[in-house]
């Protein structure tokens, strides 16, 4: 009996005092700026100047008094300025916690008792040895060779990667060049809180190869595509359990992007489906700014940093979350040939935006192991650092655009950009045609002073602009994206519109430049076809 009477006590002593595992969102934060923690690196500074990003609510810091009367009643294990929101564990209820404190806006629960090991968009197939013909495919069906000719190959950019782990990435020989010049800046595992970041997965190590992989000596050469990058390592996946703290933690990998100065991430993850399948997402939560993922990648694009993102390995099903995002650049995956990769993760979003945006070679993709060797392997997983190498060497082409300038550009310059489709998205770019697109100003939709309707878009022998005051006299010139005149005009607008013939021009990609006294009033892209 007295045994009996032990084991009921101490039953009773662990139940009253188990710890409830939660994400606490709080309802405001400190209104004055003078209060925010300002983080920033000097090279974060620079990037936020060069693209005009101003200070904004995002920045400031949790209010350090809720932190405080949290931790009267438990432990604050993690925390994100960008959530307003902290891992919180407590013997405290939801319910209580929430009668407790009014600055609480809501909770969500963790369950951590169903455990799994999960293995992310990896699916690795015979070793082979490769010529640099083969690795370069993956860098030519992007015509990257262009931008890679003219000097663009990475250098000065700041690239994060944020994954599951880098096991043995430091002791490969195809990232010497990496480690020899001090290139991996800086390292963060935020499931364990720690810097050291090269154990429990070889996932990152092989998608970190498709971005600085490179060997140019020996029978098994290799060059990713934006090799000469500086690199930052992130650990926010947890390979043994799937919960939406992994979410969280990649919130905070984000939010660290933004104080270091990183440029560019890629995140070769996506987030469904849960071990507690009341926290999965439904497919309406993926509206591209509703879950803790896209919140995340929606901020770190206003903050100035580019995110590229995996589409997921759920074909024929629908993109996993962050690749949702509405800021966010999707990448599925193709063959060496441009078809559809039957397993790549296919779209709309929720909200019926183009999911994924773009592709690039994710089946029989050419990658380095952690054992020193190339191989083939499948998934968006690598479909995405392809296209992240890509757009770094695009951004060191054009340091001073904007993320949307970058991202418009890349989709504008795809193969099936008039003709988008919930498999390929706008389909493969061409790197060289974005870089001219950038330069040449076309595919600009932020305009001075008109936002103008150009109906209708694709055209095939005349085009009516409308969105003028009347009485307005202007001047247009239509450019091709090599940049030559096209067209060259002058009208006087009366009841607000203007027609333009288009039957002379070839099918293809134009920019519409309308001047009004010398001054450019409007930039719009025109589609002409046959």
């Amino acid at each position: 009996m007295k045994n009996i009477l032990l084991l009921i006590i101490l039953l009773f002593t662990q139940f009253s005092f188990s710890q409830e595992k939660l994400i606490v969102f709080f309802s405001d934060k400190p209104s004055d700026k003078s209060q925010e923690n300002m983080l920033f690196s000097p090279r974060s500074v620079e990037r936020r100047q060069n693209k005009s990003i101003e200070i904004d609510a995002y920045d400031l810091p949790i209010n350090e008094t809720y932190l405080v009367e949290l931790s009267k009643d438990g432990t604050i294990e993690k925390s994100s300025k960008w959530l307003n929101a902290v891992v919180y564990s407590t013997s405290l209820t939801k319910d209580e916690l929430l009668v407790k404190h009014s600055f609480i806006e809501r909770i969500v629960k963790i369950d951590l008792s169903q455990k799994k090991i999960v293995q992310k968009e990896l699916s690795t197939k015979t070793e082979k040895s490769i010529n640099y013909g083969l690795a370069t495919q993956q860098v030519q069906q992007l015509n990257l060779d262009c931008l890679h000719d003219l000097g663009y190959t990475g250098t000065g950019v700041y690239l994060a990667v944020i994954d599951a782990g880098f096991n043995g990435m430091d002791t490969v020989s195809y990232f010497d060049s990496v480690y020899t010049n001090n290139r991996v800046i800086d390292t963060y595992d935020f499931v364990l809180n720690q810097t050291y970041v090269y154990a429990n997965s070889q996932h990152g190590t092989m998608v970190s190869s498709c971005i600085v992989g490179e060997k140019n000596q020996g029978q098994d050469i290799y060059v990713g595509t934006a090799k000469d990058v500086d690199l930052a390592l992130y650990r926010s996946e947890n390979v043994y359990s799937e919960t939406l703290i992994e979410e969280f933690d990649l919130v905070r990998a984000l939010e660290r992007c933004d104080s270091v100065g990183v440029d560019v991430a890629n995140i070769s993850l996506g987030y469904f489906d849960f071990d507690d399948s009341t926290t999965n997402h439904l497919y309406a939560d993926l509206d591209g700014n509703t879950t803790v993922a896209a919140v995340g990648v929606n901020v770190a694009v206003s903050k100035g940093v580019a995110v590229v993102m995996s589409a997921g390995n759920s074909g024929p099903n629908y993109i996993a979350t962050p690749c949702d995002a509405d800021d966010g650049l999707c990448v599925g995956a193709i063959d060496e040939f441009g078809s559809y990769a039957f397993f790549s993760s296919v779209g709309p979003n929720a909200d019926g935006q183009i999911k994924p945006d773009v592709v690039a070679r994710g089946q029989d993709a050419f990658v380095v192991s952690p054992y020193d060797t190339v191989v083939q392997a499948n998934g968006t997983s690598f479909s995405s650092p392809i296209m992240c190498g890509a757009t770094a060497c695009l951004i060191q082409a054009n340091p001073t655009k904007t993320v949307a300038e970058i991202f418009n550009a890349i989709r504008m310059s795809a193969n099936q950009n008039a003709f988008p489709d919930s498999l390929r998205g706008y389909g493969i770019p061409n790197f060289c045609l974005a870089n001219t697109i950038l330069n040449s100003g076309a595919g600009i939709t932020e305009n001075d002073l008109y936002s103008l309707l150009i109906y209708p878009n694709p055209a095939k022998n005349e085009v009516t602009v409308y969105g003028f005051e009347e009485n307005i006299k202007v001047e247009y010139v239509v450019y091709n994206l090599l940049g030559g005149f096209e067209k060259i005009g002058k009208e006087i607008i009366k009841d607000g519109f203007f027609k333009l013939n288009v039957s002379t021009l070839s099918a293809g990609n134009y920019m519409l430049e309308i001047q009004s006294n010398g001054m450019v009033i409007a930039k719009e892209s025109l589609i002409v076809i046959d």
